[in-house]
């Protein structure tokens, strides 16, 4: 199998303070930051999608928003968006404006909502207390999530669509702004994700992956795109990973308790998904995740200061 060469030096994003360290973060907070990672040089800013998470959370759309209104270049990023948990006139809607209030800048990152790090990692039962709230059954992520990713196009053209596949049920065409579709990106680990982004043609966005699982999984989805993908290259590899830099005892224990006591990643196998230490360190560990295949990497950081969090990643990445 031939491996095509990577670009050497990946573009970098960096997650808002959306999650603290105050609960549910700060307007203030956020809007400095993503103005921050401007000045920075950083490609892109991103937030989850979190309707119930482990301290008071605000809503990613409207944090992109205004992340967006108080920048003129970053990108403005959905680290992911759980589409089926939405309903799709609506998350079309909220979509296109966001792309249209930030003038093209919306990278959309998208999931079913289903099995992640715990359930990699140790085959843990899925915390489905979102889908309990929103009305929906867990059991139906995926159906659910393919009829969207189908859908999507068209609502966010303005083109009639059927929304739920059975006879007899009427079209209908939203009035989104009239702008083009953002970058799709696909969420997830498995191997049906991996074959969602050859379908569509979409980057594939995995987090808390080692180089070694990331560099298999890219060529699987080349492979993919050659054998049955409508697309004619493969799509690029976004990888979403924790990060804290500076002195190496503090911040790497913060970010390793993390991984170990929220996504339940042994603690062996922690420093393989996260980057940490000096700036040259990181800069070695982020040039291995580009050498696997990571034509992006979004960093977020648990470490508390995201200020000087944010300046140190800048040094590490001025150094690939």
């Amino acid at each position: 199998m031939t491996t095509t060469a990577r670009p050497t030096t990946p573009e970098i994003g960096v997650f808002l303070p959306t999650l603290g360290p105050e609960p549910g973060g700060r307007a203030r907070e956020i809007k400095a930051a993503a103005r921050r990672a401007e000045e920075l040089g950083f490609e892109s800013v991103w937030t989850g999608d979190h309707l119930i998470g482990r301290t008071q959370v605000v809503d990613g759309g409207l944090a992109l928003a205004m992340a967006a209104a108080v920048t003129e270049r970053v990108r403005v990023g959905f680290g992911v968006l759980h589409l089926p948990l939405h309903p799709l006139p609506q998350a079309a809607q909220r979509i296109a404006t966001l792309q249209h209030l930030s003038e093209g800048r919306l990278l959309l990152g998208v999931g079913s909502g289903g099995a992640g790090p715990r359930s990699r990692w140790r085959g843990g039962v899925r915390d489905t207390t979102a889908w309990r709230a929103a009305g929906l059954s867990y059991e139906d992520r995926d159906a659910l999530f393919d009829r969207a990713l189908e859908l999507l196009p068209d609502l966010l053209a303005g083109a009639p669509v059927r929304l739920a596949d059975r006879p007899g049920e009427p079209e209908l065409a939203l009035t989104p702004p009239r702008i083009a579709a953002p970058p799709l990106l696909i969420g997830g680990t498995s191997g049906r994700a991996l074959r969602r982004a050859a379908e569509h043609g979409a980057h594939w966005f995995p987090a808390l992956m080692p180089p070694l699982l990331l560099a298999a999984g890219r060529e699987l989805l080349a492979e993919l795109t050659r054998t049955g993908g409508p697309h004619p290259s493969p799509p690029g590899v976004s990888v979403a990973l924790p990060f804290g830099l500076g002195p190496a005892a503090p911040h790497r224990e913060k970010v390793a308790k993390l991984l170990t006591e929220t996504y339940e990643v042994p603690a062996d196998q922690a420093d393989s998904v996260m980057i940490s230490g000096e700036p040259a360190a990181a800069a070695e560990q982020l040039a291995a995740f580009a050498a696997a295949g990571a034509d992006r990497i979004v960093l977020s950081t648990g470490a508390g200061n995201w200020r000087q969090q944010y300046e140190l990643l800048a040094e590490a990445r001025a150094l690939l």
